[in-house]
């Protein structure tokens, strides 16, 4: 199987779409009180339209098969202006997912590289990202290669 990842183009929306569904729809199902099927596309066209000029945002599609099975959206993040903060930028993985049926064949790990590539243009020498807990594979997948975990986020229902 012949894997090209580029950057997104409008026309790649109702593809990408298709990848936010499955993505989505773990998400809904492990944190119903969080997440709902939405009536229409999971993102707006405009959405995607502004990930796709804005310089400070990657948005990247893994093509297989002649159509797009994954995606990588990351976005340059700059510390809070706040005295104990340290002044840095990094970028900030928003998601990576791949379809079902590709996955285990290295495209996510292709798209990763893409983002490594990203940021080094951007003169950016760390990446962060938030992976929810029930999603183990996508926590492996980032261990494998070379995340550690930064902190945890908690909750309390009432």
């Amino acid at each position: 199987m012949e894997i090209k990842i580029r950057e997104a183009v409008i026309k790649d929306y109702e593809s990408l779409c298709e990848v936010y569904i499955e993505l989505d729809e773990q998400h809904r199902l492990n944190h119903p009180e969080l997440f709902v099927l939405p009536e229409d596309y999971a993102k707006a066209k405009e959405y995607l339209l502004e990930s796709i000029n804005d310089v400070n945002k990657g948005l990247f599609v893994a093509e297989a098969d002649s159509k797009v099975v994954g995606f990588a959206e990351c976005y340059l993040q700059k510390s809070s202006n706040f005295p104990i903060i340290k002044k840095r930028e990094w970028i900030q993985i928003d998601g990576i997912a791949v379809r079902e049926g590709y996955q285990k064949h290295g495209i996510g790990t292709l798209l990763l590289r893409r983002v490594f590539e990203w940021a080094k243009n951007k003169d950016v020498d760390r990446i962060e990202l938030k992976v929810y807990s029930f999603n183990s594979n996508a926590e492996q997948f980032y261990a494998r290669n070379g995340f550690r975990e930064l902190s945890k986020a908690m909750y309390l229902n009432l």
